[in-house]
């Protein structure tokens, strides 16, 4: 929360503000993937679909109101998959054997998700 409300700040101060939501996170491949495009790891493909401010309710059961990117999912294969997930800030998911950590959600038309990837060492197919 502390990092989100500086970020804030620090933009406003600099001529524009941008909404920004930073959970900082460790370990895995950091990526950063621009709404309206896709970035790729191994076999994953993610795109940044939409990113909105949205209310949600956190962990201890409070609404509170924040950045959600729309991601969308593809593990090559054969069977291909394909899953979109709602996430925000801090958020972890995991599809196949791949989990993805949202730790960066910046502005919300034309922003941007950094994201901390990693192979999900539970899945039968590593």
């Amino acid at each position: 929360m502390k990092n989100t409300l500086l970020s804030a700040l620090l933009l406003a101060g600099l001529g524009g503000c941008v909404p920004v939501e930073r959970v900082p996170g460790s370990g895995g491949e950091l990526i950063q993937i621009r709404q309206g495009t896709v970035g790729a790891f191994d076999k994953l493909k993610i795109g940044v679909t939409n990113i909105i401010e949205a209310d949600r309710v956190d962990e201890a059961g409070e609404k509170k109101r924040g950045l959600t990117a729309v991601l969308t999912l593809f593990i090559d294969g054969n069977p291909p998959k394909e899953k979109d997930f709602q996430v925000h800030a801090g958020q972890t998911i995991v599809m196949g054997e791949y989990s993805v950590y949202t730790e960066e959600i910046r502005g919300t038309a034309k922003g941007l998700v950094i994201l901390r990837i990693e192979g999900n060492p539970k899945s039968p197919t590593r």
